[in-house]
């Protein structure tokens, strides 16, 4: 599958979160085929209806590339905190072969030592007492809304991916990745998500890059922001590059 790099495409991927599935991207999903998108939302092994796999860096880049490898055209792939991440890599190392990049909440280099941190904070609510994903579920909810967290664990929450995402995440030169991704790149980041700390090096980084602030939206932007980010990925996916900072 050849393509022009920038061009505008009828195609998108949309790459889930970790512990999520492919039911977080249930209104941006819904909302781009109205507008007449073909839209891919595969779930990543160890997640939503593939839960009963192991998590593995080839299993994702596999299934990334079976999404790509099935639309009409090459097309817009998009990712979200790990899904940014996978995306970042997959774009980086299979030239000529989207329109376009985006990668939301994604623009932390992420270390050995930050990944571990991260994976302890991503199961230390496991071992308080009590039904843990229930716990979260709430948790989510307060942060973010009833049906925010309800799309994001629409699918099951995953368990036993964390510590192969840790080894994941801490063991890729993501700055290196996207240097070499060959079509423009959107970075997407909510005003309070804590991954924004290295957004000047990804900028830096990349051939044809811009940055895109979600005014009041957290770590998980596309629920925070749901129309705002679904007509982001229309803008984009058209090549128009307008509202560079939305307004609230």
């Amino acid at each position: 599958m050849n393509g022009t790099a920038g061009s505008s495409t009828r195609s998108i991927v949309l790459i889930h979160a970790i512990r999520s599935s492919r039911t977080m991207w249930k209104g941006q999903r819904r909302r781009l085929r109205d507008w007449g998108f073909e839209v891919l939302t595969p779930d990543l092994p160890g997640h939503g209806r593939r839960r009963g796999e192991t998590f593995t860096l080839d299993g994702a880049l596999a299934t990334i590339d079976e999404a790509v490898a099935t639309c009409q055209e090459p097309p817009l792939l998009v990712g979200l905190s790990l899904g940014g991440y996978l995306t970042l890599h997959w774009a980086g190392t299979h030239p000529d072969r989207l329109a376009a990049v985006v990668a939301a909440d994604c623009t932390i280099v992420p270390g050995p030592a930050t990944a571990r941190l991260y994976g302890l904070w991503m199961t230390a609510k496991d071992f308080l007492p009590g039904d843990s994903d229930s716990r979260v579920v709430r948790s989510f909810a307060r942060r973010h809304s009833r049906k925010a967290a309800k799309r994001y664990y629409g699918g099951g929450r995953a368990h036993g991916v964390v510590r192969a995402v840790v080894r994941l995440i801490g063991g890729l030169d993501l700055l290196a990745d996207v240097a070499a991704i060959d079509v423009p790149i959107t970075f997407v980041n909510g005003e309070h998500d804590p991954f924004r700390r290295h957004e000047s090096l990804f900028l830096e980084a990349a051939r044809d890059g811009d940055l895109v602030i979600l005014r009041d939206a957290g770590h998980i932007a596309n629920l925070s922001r749901p129309k705002r980010f679904a007509k982001l990925l229309r803008d984009r996916a058209r090549r128009e590059r307008t509202a560079v900072v939305p307004a609230p």
